[in-house]
């Protein structure tokens, strides 16, 4: 039976849990269309109600699963695919999202609506772990760190895989933990049903893989200095779990092509992999295998795009206002450290003290809580691809995690609970001071977010998020007509703002007057278009970058997105 305390914590979990998840759901009611939105939506709906897998590849298909049959149960049709299929003729993202049978604010409203109860998932199971290891102190501490952890909360709101990856990260580690720790086969199948959905999920989730067998080497290792023998048991149930791994993960593929022809399927797979410039002898290998078995096929070409785009650099970087496609080494680190909040920042640093003093002595839980955050941040440092801390959202509730049980054990249980009272209101302080711009923040030793674009931009800063924001601002100007706008992002300028004028980088005279300029497009959008072999607009947006620059007086913000200029008559030289 659980004590008075013990319930009060898990009730205090679940309050805490919801209440983060009202601020995503706060901020997600005028937060536009983010720059990938428009795509997962299309992608969802193709595979929940079409059941076929030509857009999006990728990506695995289980969170854009989910948002389809949320977005179909509110009466959103699927894509309109030619037949046969021609990327040429098939409805593009944005008339799906702006010409669909409801409106679009209504389809994005419920593609999002899964995604803050996976939230809640991420902060009650992280609270169960903390929990179990530490007891209710700790649990408790999990959850007001978790509830208020600015990034978890930003993406909470949003149609995106980074919240699903944290859960399944978690899930999986969580439960490879009590099989290795109390084996069964029931466990170790348990332990496999979520790696599938994780690898479902996410590419990054790959990742799991070998996590798991250094996990079950080391526990292999300490069994034989602790009996003398030496027992393969743990392996065999990594390879019952590895197998049920494999039958989930091709299972939820299955399930979004179920009405696609193996020719089709093969033919998806093929032209995915073309348009990522693959090698002919990468294209053939991936066609054999879709052929055999057609979801495996998605997978495998999935995989081997997403590691040609690293190869070759997947767009453009940008980090303390340099701008690079082949990325950063130290990016992720930084965006970490710049991104999460002090009183986050503080827990680890806490911990981290407890242990260098030994007041804590880590053992094999310590090292299932801290493997997977140190390979997530080994393995970003060769990616390419740098474009928002979000990517690394996995490593965030397992740190927290290990913090809490260390502060917990490393004090008196009146000390540790007042250690992470005091961090975790400091927190809560902190992403409360910038609701609804959650996305935008950045914490008070980098600056805050009004100084955000001096770090980074792109999804940390500006992912498109404030153009309905942008309207109600130009609305309460009374200046919506004379008003240019410079939009990066998946929404759609012509149905928020119809009566402003759309800046096109190719065309669009520097004329006097106020323009509301995204900011990655002032960061970045010049090296963009040129990435893109785009050159009038990237000249375009030079121009434009330049006028603002030399001329342009700073009129405001919207959010911390969307910059206000005013540009005035260009004066001419007298004769």
């Amino acid at each position: 039976m659980m004590r008075p305390l013990g319930r009060a914590a898990a009730a205090g979990a679940v309050l805490l849990a919801l209440l983060g998840a009202l601020l995503a759901v706060d901020h997600q009611r005028l937060d536009s269309a983010t720059m990938d939105e428009p795509f997962h939506a299309l992608a969802g709906c193709e595979y929940a109600l079409s059941g076929t897998y030509w857009a999006n590849l990728e990506h695995p298909p289980l969170a854009k699963l989910l948002a389809g049959v949320s977005a179909g149960l509110a009466g959103a049709r699927p894509p309109r695919l030619p037949a046969p299929f021609s990327f040429r003729t098939a409805e593009s993202p944005q008339p799906f999202l702006y010409q669909n049978e409801i409106p679009p604010e209504r389809l994005l409203a419920a593609a999002r609506r899964p995604f803050p109860l996976l939230f809640v998932g991420v902060v009650l199971l992280a609270s169960f772990a903390a929990w179990r290891a530490a007891g209710p102190v700790a649990g408790l501490g999990t959850a007001l760190l978790l509830a208020f952890e600015p990034t978890l909360v930003a993406h909470a709101a949003f149609l995106h895989t980074d919240v699903v990856a944290a859960l399944g990260f978690l899930a999986t580690v969580v439960a490879a933990h009590r099989a290795l720790m109390r084996p069964s086969a029931l466990r170790w199948a348990g332990t496999g049903l979520l790696l599938g959905l994780s690898l479902s999920a996410k590419f990054t989730a790959v990742f799991l893989v070998p996590i798991l067998l250094v996990l079950v080497l080391v526990r292999l290792l300490a069994g034989r200095r602790e009996t003398g023998r030496f027992s393969l048991a743990p392996l065999g149930g990594l390879l019952l779990a590895s197998g049920v791994a494999g039958a989930v993960l091709l299972g939820v593929y299955a399930v979004s092509m179920r009405n696609m022809p193996s020719a089709e399927a093969e033919r998806s797979a093929r032209y995915f992999l073309l348009g990522r410039l693959a090698s002919s002898g990468t294209v053939e290998r991936v066609a054999r295998i879709s052929r055999l078995l057609p979801p495996a096929g998605h997978y495998v070409a999935g995989l081997a795009g997403v590691a040609e785009q690293n190869r070759r650099g997947g767009g453009i970087n940008v980090f303390r206002r340099e701008v690079s496609i082949e990325g950063f080494p130290s990016y992720f680190p930084v965006a970490f450290l710049v991104k999460s909040s002090v009183g986050y920042l503080a827990a680890l640093l806490v911990a981290a003290g407890l242990v260098a003093a030994r007041r804590v002595r880590p053992g094999f839980g310590a090292l299932v809580f801290l493997l997977p955050p140190a390979y997530v941040f080994l393995a970003s440092a060769a990616s390419s691809y740098n474009i928002g801390v979000r990517h690394v959202l996995p490593a965030v509730p397992l740190l927290a995690v290990a913090s809490t049980v260390a502060i917990t054990r490393g004090f008196s249980r009146n000390v540790g609970a007042a250690v992470l009272a005091g961090l975790g209101l400091l927190q809560a302080g902190e992403t409360l001071a910038v609701h609804p711009h959650e996305i935008s923040f950045f914490n008070v030793a980098a600056g805050g977010p009004s100084r955000g674009h001096l770090w980074l931009n792109d999804s940390n800063l500006d992912w498109g998020q404030d153009l309905v924001r942008l309207a109600r601002e130009l609305e309460r100007r009374g200046d919506v007509a004379g008003t240019t706008v410079a939009y990066f992002g998946g929404a759609d300028p012509r149905h928020d703002v119809p009566k402003a004028r759309l800046f096109d980088a190719a065309t669009t005279p520097l004329t006097p007057g106020l323009y509301a300029v995204s900011s990655f497009l002032l960061a970045a959008g010049p090296e963009l278009m040129a990435f893109h072999g785009d050159v009038p607009r990237a000249v375009g947006y030079q121009r434009l970058r330049r006028a603002l620059a030399e001329r342009g007086t700073r009129e405001g913000r919207v959010g911390y997105s969307i910059l206000l200029y005013r540009l005035p008559e260009e004066r001419t030289p007298p004769p």
